[in-house]
């Protein structure tokens, strides 16, 4: 097993002692972290634990390291998340089972504390609140609102026999403090992705380690990126380093990057004052390519990236486009929808799902002269309520049609719901009129106005703008457009060309990746602090493995990170 180790790896792999192994990008610590546990797991006396942060993580590094160990071992070593570690442990012997709240419960219970207490709070707006708290050991300013909102909150969970997904780790932490729980036996604990552990995980971690397990913490500080989740990064591992007088191991080979791509990056990082230093090297040598491109707008810019994307595609080498947040991602998913190209939202959902989006292709087809009847929808999106449209059918029958003002209250309707009607009646002809002329842009650029006049919120105006840019891409009759739309090829797999942030990409690497929208005011995003944006921009620019194309538009400066990282 340790011949396939590097030397750094390898140490990391004996060392018999508490160590921080800070691994760059990859630098093939998952291979180095089962390797360890495989050695350790051949003596028969040891108790392994494994600690990742997602179910799929802990399962591959369970399979990983019975794979190297062989089956025989299964019984003696534990791998799982924090928060099922921490759950099997309020199961121990003495401590009753508990029941977890769903999210459907969570939200059922908070929005009854927060009408209890006259609160003009929404629930999803305090989830991040109570989580805070709880991150915090429970810890509050004693008569704040929060605190008020916390315990009523814990009391109602309690009433209702439940925990929920914070509590977990929370009592298992408060369990071990109090002796009424133990720490697991085990004589190693082996711990991934430190750097994004919260001071309760770092606690749950810190007394296993009192406890007499030896912690083997593998991270990087440079890729912490969860700060406003409350994880430590650099403190917590420089903390643990010191606490336990741990040996500091830096996995600094770059098993991915091309060289031309590492280098780009670690110009970047070195901005940083809080990191532990680092030498990067790239085992895969020179042969990549970075460069920096600027467009007249967003669609220029996803145009270029999708027609330069496609070849590698067809080439049957993996391609995916990032930005700072999911919806800078709009205009680049119409441009793949209007070109037919096979791509996969990996990050939120398609807002080309959305309904406004139906009810827009809806309305098209009516100028169009495709559909007699449906207006009910396009008229309730305006607000018209059931019983004016009843009134309206009674009237008219099926297919509905212009009115005087007069007529139209004398059927019940108020005088604005009637000037609203006619107004929508005298544009729907007006837009019909232009589509039987062939003018199909002026009917489609009407439409839109009229949809954004009447949208409700964010996603509405998101799924309305993103429809008309497929449909304005395309061309021939509404109707034909519409079917090309209805085609749905946002799938995952092969091919597809991945389409994700920055936050959603950590852990994954492509053969050819496009950063979107580097520019001032996007990245850094001014509500974050720098250096985590930074790091975030970091991890970015490693997902590449052969070439990094990082695109800009003219509407911003270019970001302080393309400069930093002297790409031309």
């Amino acid at each position: 097993m340790l011949e396939e180790l590097n030397p750094q790896q390898r140490e990391v792999a004996q060392l018999r002692r508490h160590c921080v192994a800070i691994a760059c990008p990859g630098a093939g610590k998952t291979k180095t972290i089962a390797t360890k546990a495989a050695l350790l797991l051949a003596d028969p006396a040891a108790t392994v634990g494994a600690v990742t942060f997602s179910k799929d993580a802990a399962v591959e590094l369970r399979d990983r390291i019975l794979t190297l160990a062989g089956t025989q071992v299964k019984r003696r070593l534990t791998a799982g998340t924090f928060h099922s570690l921490a759950f099997r442990q309020l199961g121990q012997p003495g401590q009753a089972r508990r029941d977890i709240a769903s999210d459907g419960d969570r939200l059922g219970l908070l929005s009854r504390v927060i009408a209890d207490l006259g609160l003009n709070w929404k629930p999803e707006d305090v989830i991040p609140v109570i989580e805070r708290i709880k991150t915090n050991f429970g810890r509050v300013d004693a008569g704040s609102p929060d605190a008020r909102l916390y315990d009523a909150y814990q009391q109602a969970l309690s009433r209702n026999g439940k925990i929920d997904f914070q509590d977990m780790l929370r009592l298992a932490v408060a369990g071990m403090e109090s002796g009424e729980i133990q720490p697991y036996r085990f004589t190693d604990l082996l711990v991934d992705e430190f750097q994004d552990t919260d001071p309760l995980q770092y606690r749950w971690v810190e007394l296993h380690a009192k406890a007499g397990a030896q912690v083997t913490v593998v991270g990087d500080d440079d890729q912490s990126i969860y700060g406003f989740r409350a994880a430590l990064g650099f403190r917590g591992m420089e903390s643990f380093a010191g606490s336990f007088a741990a040996q500091k191991v830096v996995l600094g080979s770059n098993y991915r990057c091309r060289s031309e791509i590492l280098a780009a990056a670690d110009r970047v990082i070195r901005n940083n004052a809080d990191r532990i230093p680092k030498l990067l090297k790239a085992e895969r040598g020179q042969g990549g390519s970075v460069s920096s491109l600027r467009f007249d707008d967003e669609y220029a810019d996803a145009a270029a990236a999708v027609e330069a994307l496609q070849p590698l595609l067809h080439a049957g080498r993996s391609c995916a486009i990032l930005a700072r947040t999911n919806r800078i991602l709009d205009p680049i998913e119409s441009v793949c929808r209007s070109h037919g190209v096979k791509y996969y939202r990996a990050s939120g959902s398609s807002v080309l799902n959305r309904p406004q989006g139906a009810l827009m292709c809806n309305l098209l087809e009516i100028v169009e002269g495709r559909k007699l009847n449906g207006l009910d929808a396009v008229l309730g999106y305006m607000g018209m309520s059931s019983t004016d449209l009843s009134a309206l059918h009674h009237d008219m029958g099926a297919t509905l049609v212009q009115r005087q003002k007069k007529d139209l209250v004398a059927l019940g309707l108020t005088e604005d719901t009637a000037s609203a009607y006619r107004a929508f009646m005298k544009r729907l002809a007006e837009w019909q009129s232009l589509c039987e002329r062939k003018f199909y842009s002026l009917a489609l650029e009407g439409v839109l106005e009229w949809m954004l006049l009447w949208a409700n919120g964010d996603q509405a105006i998101r799924a309305i703008q993103a429809t008309y840019d497929v449909i304005s891409r395309l061309n021939g009759l509404f109707s034909e457009r519409i079917e090309f739309l209805k085609r749905d090829n946002n799938k995952p797999g092969e091919g597809a060309l991945v389409l994700t942030t920055m936050h959603s990409s950590k852990g994954l690497e492509w053969d050819h990746v496009w950063i979107t929208r580097a520019e001032e005011g996007v990245v850094p995003d001014e509500k974050s602090p720098e250096s985590e944006e930074r790091r975030l921009f970091y991890v970015a620019m490693t997902r590449a493995r052969d070439s990094l194309v990082i695109a800009t538009i003219r509407k911003n400066p270019v970001s302080r990170f393309v400069i930093e990282s002297e790409v031309r």
